[in-house]
């Protein structure tokens, strides 16, 4: 038989498919998940579920197969519905590489965890008790995944409901949310513990206000010095109607630091690029380029970096402190101050609504105190 799903405290010491129902009891079937109400005593309801659970024992070995001799067609187990909506649904959806990749970390999970089910066996209470285990952000984004797959589930005949969708929805936990400093990034960039490649990164970032995954994957070739300009197509942007492709005209500041990309003497298409410490062959096949640069990686060694260099020891909690991401949103902020239009800054970021330009350059500095001025004449 399948492994049954992990129990809640109260009904820990039920058998499989039992659970209270008010007063009374109810079953449900593993197999088409049909819950059957017991208007019986505890022990009595114990014993019928156990003898249920024996009963329906032999189809649920084998990945149904049993089922499949029996029916002439394949029980529908989590693990195939997974597979199914990895291969049909996915590809349909042209999500950024870097979205895919998590989402497909999330169904390898799912697999582990829940593969060997049928997908009657998944009903509202099953897929709550399954997602309670994720905490706050969390929480809700395995929730969204797994509407997504039973909504293909039922769009294929394999569930008669999407049960995910009847889980509790939960309110996100309120992000908080740190600005960079120019003061911060300085220390940064000047301390010696922070390695010369991402140093050229975090001011490529700056300047060009372009995406992690965007900066890492910036080819020499895109440059065109003669012109004075450099060009991108965000990778974020492949799913907007209209794809957006930027001829960026190189300021002062920004050519200075794509020259010295470009006179990096390792061999490598990319701006952004470091010699690795060690070569494993699983880790340069996973990777475009031995040279290449991961946005995880990325992210991970400005992070170090941002530590050693105590920039922003002052915020306590080390998940808080502003990530290379944000620099993004400095950036921004510091065109802004110079008199750069929104519309300027908004085709850099590759925005599409100035709203979202806006949320980005907002935060980096202190509010001004307006004092409105008012009377208080009332007589006593």
């Amino acid at each position: 038989m399948n492994p049954p799903r992990p129990r809640t405290g109260k009904n820990r010491n039920l058998p499989d498919n039992l659970y209270p129902n008010g007063k009374y009891w109810q079953y449900r079937n593993p197999i088409t998940g049909k819950k059957t109400s017991i208007n019986k005593p505890l022990a009595e309801a114990i014993k019928l579920a156990k003898l249920a659970n024996a009963k329906l024992a032999p189809l649920m070995t084998d990945d149904g197969a049993l089922l499949q001799l029996l029916t002439g067609e394949q029980a529908p187990t989590v693990k195939n519905l997974l597979e199914r909506f990895e291969s049909e649904w996915l590809p349909e959806r042209k999500l950024a590489d870097s979205t895919l990749k998590e989402t497909r970390i999330k169904l390898e999970r799912y697999r582990a965890d829940l593969g060997a089910r049928m997908v009657g066996q998944l009903d509202v209470l099953a897929m709550a008790e399954y997602l309670d285990q994720f905490q706050n952000n969390a929480y809700t984004k395995h929730r969204g995944l797994w509407i997504q797959i039973y909504a293909f589930a039922v769009a294929k005949g394999l569930a008669e409901r999407n049960c995910a969708e009847l889980t509790l929805q939960k309110k996100e936990q309120e992000k908080v949310r740190q600005r960079h400093t120019v003061e911060g990034v300085q220390k940064i960039l000047d301390a010696e513990t922070t390695p010369p490649w991402l140093k050229r990164a975090i001011r490529l970032a700056l300047l060009s206000l372009q995406r992690r995954e965007d900066l890492v994957t910036w080819e020499r070739a895109a440059v065109d010095m003669s012109r004075n300009v450099i060009r991108v197509s965000p990778g974020k942007t492949e799913n907007y109607d209209t794809p957006i492709h930027l001829e960026i005209e190189m300021g002062a500041d920004l050519r200075a630091v794509v020259q010295e990309c470009l006179k990096e003497p390792i061999a490598s298409p990319y701006l952004i690029c470091y010699r690795p410490k060690a070569r494993k062959r699983e880790q340069i096949e996973a990777k475009l380029h031995w040279s290449a640069v991961t946005d995880d990686y990325l992210t991970k060694e400005f992070r170090k970096a941002r530590d050693l260099a105590k920039a922003y020891d002052h915020i306590e909690n080390p998940k808080a402190r502003p990530t290379m991401h944000e620099l993004r949103a400095l950036g921004s902020w510091l065109y802004e101050q110079q008199g750069f239009s929104t519309e300027y800054v908004q085709a850099l970021l590759g925005h599409a609504t100035p709203e979202m330009t806006a949320y980005y350059q907002d935060g980096h500095a202190q509010k001004e105190v307006i004092y409105q001025h008012v009377a208080a004449g009332l007589k006593l």
